[in-house]
């Protein structure tokens, strides 16, 4: 199984604006690195999370169609936007959505997505090979607005962390690293898909 970004987010949780008031950053001299800090914040509560914050395009490969129904490994999936897969014969075929069915829930702490074929329906028969099967979908919240608040805060609390830790290793300070604050933590582990 392997999982690629396609499209990546066009808008992040946060902006600038947002994350230079929690910084109390009045200036324009790092707003790159701000910048950097919010996208990088946002990977980390989606990895922690396993779920996608905003607008993104994924595709997940498969070996071949297993027996029972095929979990997406990214919970906040909106739509499954093609499931393709080679056939015995060595062609790619698109599997037809008619043919199967999703279960997409979409809450703020809802599971991860689900596919199985449709009542009395069977997955195709693929080639024997790597990658065999592609299933393009799409995760995420449409607007950084519908993004629930605490993992907001938890990004911010990250980009304030590491703008003020720019280090992993303090010199002098007696410790062998700076940690992620616990607070961040706390925000996300309720949002965690499992």
């Amino acid at each position: 199984m392997a999982l690629s970004l396609v499209t990546g987010p066009t808008v992040e949780p946060i902006d600038l604006a947002e994350a230079k008031l929690h910084l109390r950053v009045d200036t324009t001299d790092e707003d790159e690195l701000v910048k950097t800090l919010i996208r990088a914040a946002r990977q980390y509560v989606e990895t922690f999370t396993r779920r996608a914050l905003v607008t993104q395009t994924w595709d997940l490969m498969l070996d071949a169609f297993p027996c029972e129904a095929i979990t997406l490994p990214m919970a906040g999936v909106t739509s499954v936007t093609s499931i393709t897969y080679v056939d015995t014969n060595g062609a790619t075929q698109t599997w037809s959505s008619s043919l199967y069915q999703t279960d997409l829930p979409t809450a703020p702490k809802a599971p991860f997505a689900r596919i199985q074929p449709a009542y009395q329906q069977v997955y195709p028969v693929t080639r024997d090979q790597m990658n065999a099967v592609t299933i393009r979908f799409v995760a995420g919240n449409a607007t950084a607005v519908t993004v629930p608040e605490s993992l907001k805060a938890g990004i911010k609390l990250l980009v304030g962390h590491w703008f003020q830790n720019r280090e992993a290793v303090v010199v002098g300070a007696g410790i062998g690293g700076v940690q992620v604050p616990r607070t961040v933590d706390h925000l996300l582990w309720p949002f965690r898909a499992w």
